[in-house]
């Protein structure tokens, strides 16, 4: 798998420092990458979809402790039938969609300012470590980030405002704020 080759390194690196240990990250990369070869429908993006399982993988590993003191709370007034408010389905679901877009606007920008944009960002390195590794200077890096800060400042307003308008729309459908 060329995405493998590609990518490993990268998602290593991402779950290595969401989970701060070494061994886990390496299975969680494995795993993420046997997963995204059981994928049968067209993938647009090798890197996104790895990304994408990467981080559902690691929502699970911080849910399993919840899990785990559910099970010990069952008798305490019926707490572990109700899920808490940020796993209701529909905020997950606008969570996803969210998600799809800050990483669509991050595709989309110019290879150059992409990469510059997620060594910054996502690797954690200094702007200085990423014009060294990309061979341009730190005005450049510097140029770059900007621009991908901007279309995800961009993107971000027009989720809130299309989110405020459904909001506002459904008040209205409802009979209320009219």
């Amino acid at each position: 798998m060329p995405a493998f080759e590609k990518y490993y390194t990268e998602l290593y690196r991402f779950i290595n420092r969401k989970l701060r240990d070494r061994e886990h990250a390496e299975d969680m990369a494995q795993e993420t990458f046997i997963r995204a070869l059981t994928v049968t429908q067209p993938v647009r993006s090798h890197r996104s979809l790895l990304y994408r399982i990467a981080r559902n993988l690691l929502i699970d590993h911080y849910r399993r402790p919840e899990l785990l003191m559910d099970d010990v709370a069952e008798d305490s007034e019926g707490a572990h039938f109700a899920a808490p408010s940020h796993l209701q389905p529909y905020e997950y679901l606008e969570k996803n969609q969210y998600d799809d877009l800050m990483t669509r606007t991050i595709e989309a920008l110019p290879p150059r300012c992409r990469e510059a944009f997620i060594l910054h960002r996502f690797d954690g390195l200094s702007q200085k470590e990423v014009a060294c590794q990309m061979g341009i200077s730190i005005n450049m890096v510097e140029k770059h980030i900007i621009r991908a800060m901007t279309a995800l400042r961009n993107s971000h307003e027009l989720w809130q405002q299309e989110h405020q308008d459904a909001s506002a729309s459904n008040r209205n459908k409802d009979g209320h704020d009219e």
